[in-house]
């Protein structure tokens, strides 16, 4: 399920980006598909990610970077941002040229900022001998470092050449017949941007980004480097009208031309006789001439402007909600993508969109969601999609390979690593074997991050439990402190009983999300069975099943002990409940149970068992909840504040 789902024809992709120093991200590699969903704690970089990529692809567009943008912790002056591109077509290899040879399947390119000298360097096969004429500034230099290069080797059979473009032309032509001959170097490569959009990857791979503090108003207007601006390229055709203008303009200065003669051409002549005769007086021998200034018309572009309709009523963008703005520049996104696949020589693009749940309703979100991944999945589009984001919506649980989730490791002082986990089914289904069945992860594993882990894959730590009422107890309890789990980054997921608890773990645990298994041991499950007169068969059998499964799960979760009945204890990574959590509950904290008791029956809370009760009464109930329920949350805490 990982990697590039589209087929090479459609076009190059990005398909990795590594990022050095750039604000606070001090070394970042990440890998991208067709769709990638980045996600990841507040400040940990996933919006940086981003804008180092439009730094990398828009910099002449954008802001210039400053001693500012260097990472805090580093001691470099140098950022860096390498970026790789896959799925090579003929015609991206005949734009790139010797960027991208025969037999190559990707391009490196990296742009560095040192102390204010910006580059760009890509790597490419190449004669070694070359590099001292390409280096060589100025037309009559490389001219001069090619013939002598021509003088010493004459072995290599290089023709004259008069011009730089002619010295090029030889050196291309010679590399392309002595491909055995070339060695891998890094290449200045200037000319890949170009200036003002001609440069060789602007005309094969654009990079637009959608911050989140980007405005409607910024982006509908008619200027190049806009949203609107770009999609007006692509759909208007202005030739005819440009050669129409033009030839109105030529008519326009002819006819003002025209009128000047014809108004002042008699009295100019006149004034012009008499200030000729006046200088004689003091200097003979040159005239004196009085004209009209030409000063031609300049002609002015034709522009568009966005206005919205509403009713009879005609307001500009920016006058409309931010819900409004924000869904009409994810609509311009979509048109521009459209727009962008007409043609034989239509260019790839990466739409990268900063919170793209930003002011949304959650449908409206959702239909969001939706129309981008269209966008990525039609081969016509040839369109790869990136988020930033905070909202389950956009994380798509039947693509989970295409999850990076973003996590800051401290490793003592002020150094600050980032861990990218970039996770496939097959690392999941490798990582439980011998606990659950491979054909059981992919069927489960959708599911699994759907309806149980949709919050949890955003959090800094999670406390994996097995159902609704062991959720309620400890966010209640929680809460008896005044700091609720939330504040801190902690959420409690349910993974619906003690076998689902292996699948949901494995993924949190592979996507770098700290875990807290919390689970029953059910030693009373005998007991129970007598009570509802089951036979002794089907007691021993459900015994030797809980104890089979004990050890299991100690087993995966680190515990190498074989225990049949562990048990009550919090260790650092798990805690078990000898029996269940209600009867350590009636035994250690018989106050919860009256509370209970006394919600139920003043209709303030529902019999049986409830999570809403569950929950009030863990929170309001007189005395202390049991030691292992305070160890559970304090070693949470602990895990949560170690990684985010």
């Amino acid at each position: 399920m990982g990697g590039l789902q589209g087929p090479s024809s459609w076009g190059m992709r990005m398909t990795r980006a590594r990022i050095e120093n750039f604000r606070c991200l001090q070394t970042a590699e990440v890998r991208f598909d067709d769709v990638t969903s980045i996600i990841g704690p507040n400040g940990v970089g996933k919006s940086t990610i981003l804008r180092a990529l439009d730094w990398f692809f828009n910099g002449e567009k954008s802001a210039s970077l400053s001693t500012e943008d260097l990472c805090v912790d580093t001691k470099s002056t140098r950022i860096r941002v390498e970026v790789e591109f896959g799925s090579l077509t003929i015609r991206d290899r005949q734009e790139l040229g010797h960027y991208a040879p025969d037999g190559v399947d990707s391009i490196v390119l990296w742009r560095t900022w040192d102390n204010g000298d910006d580059k760009i360097t890509g790597r490419a096969l190449t004669f070694p001998p070359f590099e001292i004429v390409h280096a060589c500034t100025g037309a009559n230099a490389k001219r001069k470092a090619y013939a002598a290069l021509r003088d010493e080797r004459p072995d290599l059979s290089l023709p004259s050449a008069g011009s730089e473009a002619l010295v090029d032309e030889a050196m291309i032509a010679w590399e392309g017949n002595n491909r055995d001959r070339l060695v891998e170097s890094d290449v200045p490569a200037s000319n890949f941007f170009g200036f003002a959009g001609k440069g060789k990857l602007t005309g094969l791979f654009e990079f637009i980004l959608v911050s989140a503090d980007l405005r409607a108003l910024e982006e509908s207007n008619d200027t190049r480097s806009t949203i609107f601006g770009r999609i007006i390229e692509r759909a208007v055709d202005r030739k005819i009208a440009d050669a129409e203008l033009a030839e109105l303009d030529n008519r326009t200065n002819l006819e003002r031309s025209e009128i000047s003669a014809k108004n002042f051409g008699p009295q100019l002549t006149q004034i012009s006789a008499e200030l000729t005769r006046a200088v004689e007086l003091f200097s003979a021998g040159r005239d004196v001439r009085v004209s009209p200034v030409d000063v031609p018309y300049k002609p002015v572009k034709a522009s568009f402007k966005v206005s919205i309709l509403d009713g009879s009523l005609e307001t500009g963008v920016e006058r409309q909600g931010h819900g409004f703005q924000r869904a009409m520049i994810i609509a311009a996104l979509k048109l521009l993508s459209d727009r962008g696949s007409d043609g034989p020589r239509a260019n790839a693009v990466c739409l990268a969109i900063e919170e793209p749940e930003l002011y949304q309703h959650p449908v409206q979100a959702r239909a969001f969601a939706q129309v981008l991944r269209k966008i990525a999945e039609d081969p016509n589009q040839m369109a790869q999609v990136a988020y930033a984001t905070h909202n389950p919506i956009f994380v798509d649980p039947h693509h989970f390979h295409e999850i990076r989730r973003i996590s800051r490791v401290r490793n003592g002082g002020f150094e600050r690593d980032i861990s990218v986990a970039h996770v496939q089914v097959s690392d999941v289904i490798e990582l439980l074997s011998g606990y659950v069945p491979e054909e059981r992860v992919r069927k489960q594993i959708g599911a699994a991050i759907l309806n149980r882990l949709a919050e949890a894959l955003f959090a800094s730590a999670v406390i994996l439990v097995e159902g609704d009422t062991d959720k309620a107890v400890l966010e209640g309890c929680a809460l008896r402190s005044a700091t609720p789990l939330a504040v801190e980054g902690i959420h409690v997921a349910e993974a619906g009983n003690k076998t689902a608890i292996y699948l949901s773990h494995a993924i949190l645990k592979l996507l770098g999300i700290p875990c807290y298994a919390v689970f029953d041991g059910d030693s009373g499950v005998g007991i129970r069975m007598e009570k509802k007169n089951k036979s002794e068969r089907d007691i021993r059998d459900a015994e030797l099943k809980e104890q089979i499964e004990n050890q299991r799960l100690l087993r995966y979760l680190g515990d190498p002990t074989k225990m049949d009945w562990p048990g009550t204890r919090a260790e650092a990574g798990y805690a078990v409940f000898n029996d269940r959590l209600e009867e350590l509950l009636d035994a250690e904290w018989p106050e919860w149970g009256e509370k209970v008791s006394e919600l139920i029956d003043s209709e303030l809370g529902y019999s049986e068992k409830n999570s809403y009760t569950y929950a009030r009464a863990s929170f309001e109930a007189a005395g202390e909840p049991p030691v292992v329920i305070k160890q559970i949350v304090e070693n949470v805490k602990s895990m949560a504040k170690g990684r985010q």
